[in-house]
C-alpha cells in the first residue's frame, strides 16, 4: 500500500512539472508582455472614455497593437493562454500592470490638480422679454 501512495506522488509530482501549453510560435517574455497588457488597457480606456475622438481619427487599435508588438491576433491569443496557463506568473504581470495604471492615473490626478480650471467658452443668450400679456 504504501508503495502505491508513494508510485502515485511520484507521478503527480512528475506529473505538475509538465507544461501543458507550449510555447507559442512568436513568444513574447515577460516584460513584452506587461506592455502590451499596459496598452491594451490604455487603448480600451480611451476608447471607453474617448470613443468619438478615436473614432474621428479612424485610430484602429488592434492594428496598432499587432505593429508595435510584430505579432497577429492568433499569436497574442496563443501568449495570452500561455501565460494563463501559469498562474503566478500571470498574475505578478497583471499586478505589474495594475501598479503602472494607478501610477499613471495618480500623475494625471496631480496635473489636474495643480492645472487652472478650464472656464467653459459658451455665449451668454440675452435675457427674453417679459410676457405681460398672452395676445391671440
Amino acid at each position: 500500500m504504501k508503495k502505491i501512495i508513494y508510485i502515485t506522488g511520484l507521478l503527480s509530482l512528475v506529473a505538475c512539472k509538465k507544461n501543458i501549453v507550449p510555447k507559442p510560435d512568436h513568444f513574447l517574455d515577460e516584460h513584452q508582455m506587461e506592455s502590451l497588457l499596459y496598452d491594451l488597457a490604455l487603448l480600451e480606456s480611451m476608447k471607453a472614455t474617448e470613443s468619438h475622438t478615436l473614432d474621428s481619427l479612424q485610430f484602429d487599435a488592434k492594428a496598432f497593437i499587432y505593429r508595435k508588438y510584430e505579432c497577429d491576433s492568433t499569436a497574442l491569443a496563443q501568449n495570452m493562454v500561455y501565460y494563463a496557463s501559469f498562474p503566478k506568473q500571470y498574475d505578478q504581470i497583471v499586478h505589474r500592470v495594475d501598479e503602472r495604471l494607478k501610477a499613471q492615473r495618480d500623475s494625471l490626478n496631480k496635473e489636474m490638480q495643480s492645472a487652472p480650471p478650464i472656464e467653459p467658452n459658451i455665449p451668454k443668450r440675452p435675457p427674453l422679454p417679459p410676457l405681460d400679456s398672452i395676445h391671440p
